[in-house]
């Protein structure tokens, strides 16, 4: 009987992915590293808060994170499809880990204030552009096909475990030693996922964008094919749209657990971002079997919809634990748009434009929430943080009514152009 449940759950569930040498490698060391990062950001937006106590200083600190993936990601794109996307992982993380080292270095001395932070995270954010894409891109390369929906789900499983541990180990970091030991934890954590990079090579390798082409010209076409594809457009659409102004609330936390919730930031951040992780862990596990485009489709719907109502609920609240369980189950609703939205675009898209494919979107949400924290933030300034945000929902609900009356058509174009599994 046990060996019967066991090898279900080796074939079968999501966790099938892991059969794969290099993909588990790479999903154990990049657990470390993306734990490391929920640390980063939550000592980021900590030391923001503590050094400005200004809702707008959230937002541009946050912006400065995503405005050089807007420029830089569908470069970053084409990179990855023109060139060997291991390589490329390996020297992005360096980059990444020497900004970092060299934040907590200054944090740590003392030097620190807001004009240094925010150059400082304008270099993490150059180097994280890089990363963005590639890290996309690359994942169906490390398993098969018929694994690829399972790979997609664990590694949001993983991701998502991590944002609940992440925040949960900042906390007592920042209370013992300060925001400069959260980004030195940040620092070890990518040294151990440079490592398991190191440890690994790429198994289903994607055909290589065109040679004898200009670098503007595959980029223009990235955004062509994303511009023609009925169902492609429509998901970014909404995506865009999702990400300004209903997950605008994440790099805010610092301003809405003191000024809206009553709680200390120190302690509130961490407990917020941890219930989002939480929730995501459960939407990870929720939509990580579905492989029918159909259904992928209706969950799609059904889970944007379910989160622009739990977002609603969340402002609306002045009770700060009535307001971390819509965070859980908001974040359920948000992994499982977040997981159906790359099930359908990467088992559809061709192997030599996934890379630009995968930046675009991946633009529309590192870069949205942060577009929309600077607009937000700048609005709480005039009117508070709940009536910027109870208008950003409306505006967001309307968008997806428009978009699920496209239903049909996007399913037929999704079914068009995917491809048979071997």
């Amino acid at each position: 009987m046990f060996r019967s449940a066991f090898e279900t759950l080796r074939t079968r569930s999501t966790f099938r992915a892991l059969r794969h040498r290099d993909f588990a490698i790479v999903e154990f060391t990049g657990f470390f590293s993306s734990g490391g990062m929920w640390i980063y950001r939550v000592g980021i937006g900590v030391l923001t808060w503590e050094l400005t106590e200004s809702g707008i200083w959230l937002g541009i600190i946050s912006m400065a994170e995503a405005m050089p993936g807007i420029f830089l990601a569908p470069i970053a794109g084409t990179l990855a499809d023109r060139h060997d996307r291991l390589a490329m992982a390996r020297i992005v993380q360096v980059s990444i880990m020497i900004v970092t080292g060299i934040l907590a270095a200054v944090t740590l001395a003392g030097l620190i204030e807001i004009w240094s932070l925010l150059v400082l995270v304008l270099l993490h954010g150059t180097a994280n552009a890089f990363w963005q894409p590639v890290r996309l891109a690359i994942a169906p390369n490390f398993v098969p096909k018929e694994d690829l929906s399972a790979a997609i789900a664990l590694h949001s499983t993983l991701f998502n475990l991590a944002r609940f541990a992440g925040p949960a180990m900042a906390a007592p970091v920042l209370h013992l030693w300060g925001a400069g030991a959260t980004f030195a934890v940040n620092t070890l954590t990518y040294l151990i996922f440079l490592v398991g990079l190191c440890m690994v090579r790429l198994q289903n390798v994607d055909r290589k964008a065109k040679a004898g082409r200009s670098m503007f010209a595959h980029v223009a076409e990235g955004f062509a094919y994303a511009k023609n594809h009925v169902a492609f457009k429509f998901i970014f659409l909404n995506t865009i749209v999702g990400a300004i102004l209903l997950r605008a609330y994440m790099e805010l936390l610092p301003g809405l657990s003191e000024t809206v919730f009553g709680h200390d930031p120190k302690e509130g951040v961490a407990i917020l971002v941890s219930a989002a992780g939480l929730g995501a862990i459960g939407g990870s596990l929720l939509i990580g079997n579905i492989t029918a485009l159909p259904t992928l489709l209706r969950s799609y719907f059904i889970a944007f919809g379910a989160a622009v109502i739990l977002t609603a609920f969340f402002i609306s609240s002045s009770n700060f634990w009535f307001a971390a369980g819509c965070v859980v189950f908001m974040n359920t609703a948000l992994i499982s748009v977040n997981i159906s939205c790359q099930v359908m675009i990467q088992s559809t898209v061709q192997g030599e434009i996934r890379g630009r494919i995968m930046s675009l979107w991946g633009i529309l949400n590192r870069a949205g929430p942060s577009i929309g924290a600077l607009l937000v933030g700048w609005l709480s300034a005039y009117a508070g943080f709940r009536l910027p945000m109870l208008s950003a929902i409306a505006v967001t609900a309307l968008v997806a009514l428009y978009v699920f009356s496209k239903r049909r058509a996007m399913l037929e174009a999704l079914e068009a152009e995917a491809p048979e599994v071997d």
